[in-house]
């Protein structure tokens, strides 16, 4: 008997997930064709912390038809939240950054809604003191794609909702310069 026990030992795990297979597999079954089923749709899986992930590699992408121009909601401001400031990408001494949240109420059909906070953010403090502007040039599938902003005590936030990610362009007018500094950043969720 005591040349048995590690070969019962080693069959114990083996036998205990055959047996729990056995058990659950109309479950495991329904588990397999959900995934199959949201893979061939188009939508992605991702499971465990090991980052195992079936279908497209951005889980933002919607399905069903594009909103029509105009189709993106606008927030007012005492909608928006406060939120913490990110990294920002340099161009000279003025630089575009922004943030984005979550929104599920402004959510329609697949499309999940990002609440954006895009600013202007300086090297040094007065670097805004100089701007007298900013064009925003969003996405042409937003509402009123071209904003002006003026305010200087908001940083000249702008804040919006959108439920995809684009290349947002500001033009940033400087006084005492003929042709306004032109921004770039990726939104991004």
């Amino acid at each position: 008997m005591k040349d048995w026990i590690p070969l019962i030992q080693s069959l114990i795990w083996p036998v205990l997930i055959v047996g729990l297979v056995i058990k659950f597999r109309s479950s495991l079954h329904r588990l397999a064709d959900t995934i199959t089923s949201r893979v061939s749709q188009g939508a992605s899986f991702e499971a465990g912390a090991s980052g195992v992930r079936l279908g497209p590699a951005s889980p933002q992408t919607p399905s069903g038809p594009e909103p029509e121009p105009g189709a993106q909601p606008v927030l007012n401001a005492a909608s928006a939240s406060a939120e913490p400031r990110p990294d920002t990408t340099s161009v000279n001494t003025i630089h575009l950054a922004h943030t984005a949240r979550r929104e599920k109420q402004l959510d329609r059909g697949n499309y999940q809604y990002h609440g954006i906070h895009a600013f202007l953010v300086g090297d040094d403090d007065r670097d805004l003191d100089r701007v007298t502007k900013v064009v925003y040039h969003l996405h042409p599938t937003f509402y009123e794609p071209n904003r002006i902003v003026t305010d200087r005590k908001t940083d000249f936030a702008l804040r919006t909702a959108g439920w995809g990610m684009f290349n947002l362009t500001a033009d940033v007018h400087l006084e005492g310069r003929a042709t306004p500094l032109r921004l770039e950043r990726y939104i991004n969720f």
